[in-house]
């Protein structure tokens, strides 16, 4: 297990006089920054949910993916590669917060009468097992969300706006398709709050909005870095053996243990 680490790292970058970048570990620190001009757009997986066990845990996704990029393929076949079970596997996968004050958070600002909305790379073949595991964290961008229509955005992949969570696939830059929303939806926010727990997005949406004149809060979240472990591989592996069933980590030990 992991320590925990109480400490929040808050950068601020400033890229214009209306954009800025913040590197925390918690939501507590992102709330002071909302107002009543805010749109909220959140990640989802290592962001406001994780994988309760190894196997269906991002992190087993991006192993079986990059085995496959040593091996000589490309990224994006190996993506293609690996997604037919990553989409089985996520319609029984248990998830949890990773941050306990996350959700909270998020209906805190629900009842401020906030837009929240969802922005993931996952594939639109995701979405309902999506909105399950949102809902088995009693949680749902839909009433929050700044249109209840479901969309395809414009690209040479598929795309998915639904339920209040745009699906921009994994081939998709989040910024690109976002600005592309927008204008699909032909609104925008006055100013807007991000957060991703991968610094690459945070700075592609951050640079995507700010272009279109939109003041931005990007918010490199980091909290899974204090979450405890969960993924292992060995322990992946032993329960893709049986997951259609998806087992706990601790049961995987202890049939691991008893040489099954």
């Amino acid at each position: 297990m992991f320590k925990k680490i109480f400490f929040a790292i808050i950068i601020f970058l400033p890229f214009t006089s209306e954009a800025k970048i913040i590197e925390t570990t918690t939501i507590e620190t992102v709330i002071p920054l909302i107002d009543e001009d805010t749109w909220i757009v959140v990640d989802l997986d290592n962001t406001v949910f994780e994988g309760k066990q190894a196997l269906g845990h991002t992190e087993w996704f991006y192993d079986k993916a990059y085995a496959l990029v040593e091996n000589g393929m490309s990224l994006e076949a190996a993506t293609r590669e690996c997604y037919p079970d990553w989409v089985e596997i996520q319609k029984i996968c248990p998830v949890k917060p990773v941050e306990a004050a996350f959700i909270p958070a998020l209906k805190e600002a629900l009842q401020r009468k906030i837009v929240i909305m969802g922005l993931t790379h996952r594939q639109p073949s995701l979405a309902d097992s999506t909105i399950r595991q949102l809902g088995s964290l009693d949680w749902s961008f839909h009433s929050c969300a700044p249109v209840s229509s479901t969309l395809v955005v414009p690209s040479s992949t598929p795309t998915l706006y639904t339920k209040g969570i745009l699906f921009t696939g994994e081939y998709n830059k989040k910024g690109e398709i976002f600005v592309r929303f927008l204008s699909l939806i032909d609104e925008k926010p006055k100013k807007m709050i991000f957060i991703d727990d991968k610094r690459s997005h945070v700075e592609d949406v951050e640079k995507a909005v700010t272009d279109q004149g939109i003041e931005c809060i990007a918010v490199h979240y980091r909290a899974i870095e204090c979450a405890d472990k969960v993924y292992y591989p060995e322990i992946a592996e032993f329960q893709m053996k049986f997951f259609k069933t998806i087992m706990s980590n601790e049961e995987a030990l202890l049939l691991m243990q008893a040489g099954l």
